[in-house]
């Protein structure tokens, strides 16, 4: 989907599925075209709030004798994680004002349960009785203080149920509003958590391995015991 004007033009890529195959599964196209409207829904008002924006700076910039700028909207994605009945994808928003920036950067990930339709959040995708946040807590500030040069002299993280997050083949990756922990020309900041070295604490359903399955049935038990 594309278009280009003399002051505003926009190419919006973003995922529409339809027969999508997970695994060895079809997916119902009920739970699909309720993605599809999901993702659509939010790629479109994205752009459409930056051509009331670009109509807004242009009518003042003619009442203000100054020249017309011209904005470009782009759109991308990837679907990152497609198996086991779980589907995560992301989706790039960037928009550009006289071919310089991007003004605007920020990622959209959507992370879906294809046999509910519901998305998840981020402690879905760890055992039971695991202290996640801390987990992912720990781990990225450890990041940070690896190369404190990259980020701002205080940035340090606490993460909440909500943090972004996207999954990949080989692990979970946590990322950050620009301007958030690091100065905005580093972009989007990202934090991958590899799987295999977190096997322990991960959900089998995301990354399975004799490891991992045996602590999740371990938890499980423990979890029956201490609360029955």
């Amino acid at each position: 989907e594309f278009t280009t004007g003399d002051t505003f033009s926009y190419t919006l890529q973003y995922p529409s599925f339809s027969i999508l195959k997970n695994t060895y599964f079809n997916i119902n196209q009920n739970v699909l075209n309720n993605i599809n409207s999901t993702i659509s829904t939010d790629v479109l008002t994205f752009k459409n709030g930056l051509v009331e924006e670009e109509k807004q700076v242009n009518a003042d910039n003619l009442q203000n004798n100054l020249p017309q700028v011209k904005y470009n909207v782009v759109t991308d994605y990837s679907v990152t994680f497609n198996k086991n009945h779980i589907l995560s994808t992301i989706v790039s928003l960037m928009a550009f004002v006289n071919n310089e920036g991007p003004k605007y950067n920020s990622l959209n990930n959507y992370n879906f349960d294809l046999l509910t339709g519901n998305e998840f959040s981020i402690g879905s995708v760890f055992n039971p009785n695991i202290d996640y946040l801390k987990v992912i807590t720990d781990y990225v500030n450890y990041k940070i203080n690896q190369n404190k040069e990259l980020y701002y002299p205080d940035a340090t993280v606490a993460i909440s149920d909500d943090q972004a997050f996207y999954l990949t083949e080989d692990g979970i990756v946590i990322y950050f509003d620009e301007d958030e922990v690091a100065p905005k020309e580093f972009g989007i900041p990202k934090f991958k958590m590899e799987f295999k070295k977190f096997a322990p604490y991960i959900n089998p359903r995301f990354y399975c391995t004799p490891e991992n399955i045996y602590t999740a049935m371990r938890l499980i038990r423990n979890y029956k015991k201490w609360y029955n």
